[in-house]
């Protein structure tokens, strides 16, 4: 009895030979296909072996283009970076140098500014600020506009209806600038003074 059940089972699971027929006509049928597709080509077995070769080769280094792409982009935008600072510094250049012939035309005849602060009965020289007021030091009251102004670091400007400096201009010529303070010290001049 165990024998004929064991028989009934291994039957069971065991597929009939129809049905491995019907899978082997299967696959044929699919690798006929397959060689239908192959003659349709015109390409040789060596032919397809080395378009085989070439699709896993590209597949395998997609990864690597794709990372070299990334470092060419990279490479790229700091080379844009690079360009546009060297730019904006060769901009920046530029006008500094017109500014600085501005500056030391105005030098020639402008008026000194010193700051409030007063000490062993002199006014010091002070740097011209921007919307900071600027005075006639016995009157009081703000300068004509138009004035041209300097002070004792390199920076000019042009006095507005409002008594404040603007149009500003500079100049690292301390020739220039040192020529026309020395004019200034020691004489009986007031010279105009920064409002704090």
């Amino acid at each position: 009895m165990p024998d004929e059940c064991h028989t009934v089972l291994n039957n069971k699971n065991s597929p009939s030979s129809g049905e491995l027929s019907d899978a082997n006509n299967m696959h044929k049928t699919q690798f006929n296909h397959i060689q239908d597709i192959w003659k349709a080509t015109n390409i040789n077995p060596v032919q397809g072996c080395f378009i085989f070769c070439g699709v896993i080769a590209i597949a395998l280094s997609v990864p690597s283009l794709q990372k070299h792409q990334a470092q060419i982009e990279a490479d790229k935008e700091q080379i844009n970076q690079a360009t546009q600072q060297r730019r904006h510094l060769e901009i920046q250049f530029e006008l500094e140098r017109e500014q600085a012939v501005i500056a030391e035309k105005r030098y020639q005849s402008c008026l000194p500014v010193v700051g409030q602060y007063f000490k062993n009965g002199t006014h010091y020289f002070s740097g011209i600020r921007q919307g900071a007021v600027i005075l006639d030091r016995i009157t009081n009251s703000p300068l004509i506009a138009g004035t041209i102004i300097c002070d004792g670091h390199g920076m000019t400007a042009v006095i507005s209806n409002d008594g404040t400096p603007q149009h500003f201009a500079f100049t690292g010529n301390r020739q220039v600038i040192l020529e026309r303070l020395k004019r200034f010290r020691g004489s009986q001049y007031s010279q105009p003074v920064i409002k704090d």
